[in-house]
């Protein structure tokens, strides 16, 4: 008996008994929907109650297969239906009669339809071999249900085959429904069938399938769903429906309680929203305090984040030896590390909120499982330090509210928030910065913006932080802003970093440049909020003009100024002059220790400016990373460049301590007439004031390698002036600072201010 195929008009037809319908539902599904997800996520849990079965490609019978069918069955065809009900008895022995004779019938018909093609008798005993050896392996389990109710069913995703149509045709005459998904879209199916004979086409929806998609792959999920459920360890746990209540009027939805927001009781209605920029300057800091002050009055607990500091190594420690082989193993082996709040619906949320995140990542992010693993770090440690806080006395009634001042600047720090966001917390993130660049990216976010800036380093958390600025103090604050902001015009000290690059020039072009503030000069820009790109002059002049000695001491008297040291003979270093002391513990591992110096009896600059400091270590570090001065880390010399820099001339660190990265930076000027070049300490002193952005010329009539010889690579650009001259007598020069002033530079011209 042939079963008719129906054309099926929804898909939950499908699941109807055999008793309701009049035969078998052969069709593909050319769309997808959310209709098509939930019916697929339905066909997956009905597995373990009815004969439903889940295929993909279908693979060829391999050689040990192929071998034990013909041990068994021999190698005897005929195309006909008492043979195929005979070879049935022998293969499939949990078959009734009745359900051999509708597959032998079935089978009989469609091999029948190919020799009427043109197939020859060793193609249909191709045929018959592989439709047999794909009942015995792949559909076995459900063959033997032919007849009964519910009625065996299958779902298909692969790239369909010529040989899979034709089994399906088999299995459908025979009593199955049978289900062909297109995930990668129709054309395998319409070239195999192109009048549509066989497989209705129902039209599942608009949308293509996802990426990724598999019937596999929905097993994979429903197996995830039920291990967290196990872990979640609580019943119903409700869900977010963060932002749904909202009524786009702020000043009201901030503080509406949590228990007036909807009625669902398998929802939990809580607020994730970004706000950039201010609406009222004058009055945005007070109305900030105030707010905080009727959140606490409502009764709920109101945090404040101003940063996240990175895990410590006590935090990592116990939860660094997890496995990270697959995605499974690390879920499992971290959540059971989440710090319980001794509240089993409150945990529950946590472990579903962490999965989910860590799953959702795994997903969209094809990192490896190694980067994946310290994003779920991250995650444990800050919720294990903040949930205290956060959650203390909590009550869904009075829902916490979080408040994350400024805008997240990393992935992690965005995971974060995004996990509480899925639990029972409102979760805000403020910026009254508009134009501020933030991580955090989530389609449930709600994105306010106001086009007005304000300047606030902290949240106002007393009366006295909440002082009100007037109209004319923000007004001044917007044109300090303005001014300064991509003009080319910079406040004093506005830039607290420089990244230093060598300015090649001609020899004719450093007395033009030498008194330039750096923004004339080539190649200065601006890198990022807090650091200059800062060009200057590291050359050496061999020789003199024309030999004309009156013309060189006046060329070089032009370079001394307010802000110029002056080093007139060689070698210049005093190392009598510093103490002795051990600086070995000063480094470790090539990077310095620099909490160990600062505490030092022999650390000399902790009167300077904090950012000076901060300056000279990392200049120093610098130095030392970048191998110039020859023996370093091999000769000991790191030692000895840490004893030159950190006990520098009185007038080198005051030019240091008020260099200015946008003015005229300092100078240094050395005139080598005599027979002796730099000593080691020379060298080093010359290779950091280059770090450290200062202009240095050296003035080297006899063309002699003064300091070359120190260095692994060339650092002075030599300029070759003119003949060289030898045993030179300098003139008066006068002391160092004493001369006119190289300050002001175009500014300082325009202005009559040299």
């Amino acid at each position: 008996m042939t079963h008719k195929r129906l054309q099926l008009e929804q898909l939950n037809q499908f699941w109807l008994p055999a008793a309701g319908r009049a035969g078998t539902y052969f069709f593909r599904i050319a769309g997808y929907s959310a209709a098509v997800q939930a019916f697929l996520e339905d066909a997956v849990q009905r597995r373990a109650s009815q004969p439903v079965l889940l295929l993909g490609q279908l693979r060829n019978p391999d050689e040990k297969q192929l071998s034990y069918f013909r041990e068994n069955m021999g190698t005897n065809f005929a195309c006909d239906t008492a043979f195929f009900n005979q070879a049935l008895r022998r293969w499939l022995p949990r078959l009734d009669s009745t359900q051999r004779a509708q597959i032998s019938q079935s089978m009989d018909r469609t091999l029948s339809a190919l020799r009427t093609q043109g197939k020859t008798d060793n193609m249909l005993r191709n045929a018959y071999i592989k439709f047999m050896c794909w009942m015995y392996y792949r559909a076995e389990q459900i063959l033997h249900r032919l007849g009964q109710d519910p009625l065996p069913k299958i779902l298909y995703d692969g790239i369909l085959t010529a040989h899979e149509l034709q089994f399906f045709c088999v299995l459908s005459d025979a009593g199955c429904d049978i289900a062909l998904l297109e995930p990668h879209g129709g054309t395998a199916y319409q070239s195999l069938d192109p009048q549509g004979l066989y497989a209705s086409c129902f039209d599942g929806g608009n949308e293509p399938y996802p990426e990724g998609f598999s019937l596999t792959a929905l097993v994979k999920q429903a197996g995830q769903r039920q291990r967290m459920a196990q872990l979640y360890g609580a019943e119903n746990l409700p869900v977010s429906a963060a932002n749904t209540w909202l009524s786009g009027q702020m000043e009201t939805d901030m503080l509406k309680a949590p228990d007036s927001r909807g009625n669902d009781a398998r929802c939990f209605y809580n607020a994730f929203i970004r706000i950039r920029g201010v609406e009222d300057k004058p009055n945005y800091v007070q109305s900030l305090f105030r707010w905080q002050g009727k959140i606490k009055a409502q009764g709920r607990a109101f945090s404040v984040l101003e940063a996240l500091p990175i895990p410590t190594p006590e935090e990592t420690a116990p939860l660094s030896g997890c496995a990270a082989q697959s995605v499974d193993k690390l879920v499992m082996g971290l959540m059971p590390a989440l710090k319980s709040a001794a509240k089993a619906a409150l945990d529950g949320m946590a472990r579903r909120a962490f999965a989910d995140l860590l799953y959702a990542e795994a997903k969209t992010d094809a990192e490896r499982l190694g980067r994946l693993k310290n994003k779920a770090i991250y995650l444990l440690c800050w919720y294990n330090r903040y949930m205290p806080m956060l959650f203390d006395g909590w009550d869904m009634a009075k829902m916490p509210l979080v408040v994350y001042f400024g805008t997240c600047q990393t992935a992690f720090e965005a995971l974060f928030l995004r996990m509480l966001s899925y639990m029972p917390i409102d979760v805000y993130e403020i910026c009254p910065q508009a134009d501020a660049v933030c991580c955090l990216q989530d389609s449930r976010l709600f994105d306010c913006k106001f086009p007005q800036s304000l300047s606030l380093a902290h949240f106002p958390d007393s009366p006295d932080e909440a002082a009100i600025g007037t109209a004319a103090y923000h007004a001044e604050q917007e044109l300090t802003e303005i001014l300064y902001q991509d003009s080319g015009i910079y406040r004093s000290r506005q830039y607290q970093k420089a990244t230093i690059v060598t300015l090649q020039t001609m020899y004719e072009e450093i007395p033009m440049l030498w008194g330039e503030e750096p923004s004339m000069r080539p190649g200065f820009s601006i890198l990022d909020g807090d650091t200059v790109l800062l060009p200057v002059i590291t050359a050496k002049v061999s020789g003199v003009k024309n030999g004309d000695t009156n013309a060189y001491w006046n060329e070089l008297r032009r370079l001394l100024g307010e802000d110029t040291h002056l080093i007139r003979t060689l070698p210049y270093w005093q190392p009598d002059k510093v103490p002795a002391h051990n600086a070995v513990p000063w480094l470790k591992n090539k990077r310095l220790e620099r909490q160990k110096i600062r505490g030092s009896a022999d650390y000399p600059y902790g009167l300077l400016r904090e950012e000076t400091q901060t300056f000279i270590f990392d200049k120093l570090q610098q130095l030392l990373d970048s191998g110039l001065v020859r023996g370093t880390f091999s000769q000991g010399v790191e030692y000895k460049i840490l004893s030159v820099v950190l006990h520098l001339p009185k007038e080198i660190i005051r030019l240091i301590q008020r260099h200015d990265f946008t003015a005229c930076p300092p100078k240094v000027v050395v005139l080598a007439t005599g027979e002796q070049g730099c000593s080691l300490e020379d060298a080093i002193l010359l290779a950091f004031l280059h770090f450290a952005g200062f202009d240095e010329v050296l003035f080297v009539p006899t063309g002699y390698q003064v300091a070359a010889r120190h260095y692994t690579q060339p650092l002075f650009i030599e300029h070759q002036a003119g003949e060289y001259l030898y045993d030179m007598t300098p003139p008066y020069l006068p002391p160092s600072g004493q001369a006119g002033s190289n300050r002001g530079g175009l500014l300082g011209r325009i202005f009559g201010r040299r």
